[in-house]
């Protein structure tokens, strides 16, 4: 589900900036912005990237309890589903500083004017993503300067964003039985 949100997010700006640029060069990819086996830069030159940097869990709207569902006349229990937020950072490596400013001037517009992507708006939403909002991030320099190092790279001009509230939900059921359709009560006389 994950990379189905953000294949999404990615495609949606790339239909944005090809409008704007009416060119469709400098396509927003997801992938990670190091290759993990060697440590070398995974991203090309003349590229802006959104990688997955964090997933945190969203707490205040977290569920305890489980799903219960009737399904062919039997009651199925699915586990409460997880909500998660994706922390990504959006980073441009181009030959020539303006073309990457621009990019990333045109991604922060496109974020900005969309801020919440639901399947109402966007039919072509993944099955299974009822919403999807994107919060521009301020990080400072030192913690930029942890995220790259995390991240295993030297600092590229970025961004980060947080996109909100992605479920994930597992269907195999917990247990299943006959759906309770009454209740009876017995009074006893003393």
């Amino acid at each position: 589900m994950i990379e189905l949100a953000l294949k999404f997010l990615s495609d949606e700006a790339n239909g944005f900036m090809a409008r704007r640029l009416g060119l469709d060069l400098g396509k927003l990819d997801v992938g990670p912005f190091v290759d993990y086996t060697t440590g070398a830069l995974a991203i090309g030159m003349d590229t802006t990237r959104m990688t997955l940097f964090q997933i945190e869990e969203e707490r205040v709207m977290r569920e305890q309890l489980p799903v219960r569902q009737i399904v062919g006349g039997r009651e199925l229990t699915l586990p409460p589903p997880l909500k998660v937020n994706l922390i990504v950072v959006v980073s441009g490596r181009f030959q020539k500083y303006d073309q990457c400013l621009r990019q990333l001037s045109l991604l922060l517009t496109f974020f900005q004017s969309h801020p919440v992507f639901t399947p109402a708006d966007y039919p072509g939403m993944p099955a299974g993503i009822e919403r999807l909002s994107v919060e521009l991030l301020n990080y400072g320099p030192e913690q930029l300067n942890q995220l790259w190092t995390c991240i295993g790279s030297k600092h590229l001009p970025s961004m980060v964003y947080r996109v909100r509230l992605l479920w994930l939900q597992d269907v195999e059921p917990q247990g299943t039985g006959q759906p309770v359709t009454g209740i009876q009560t017995r009074m006893e006389m003393r």
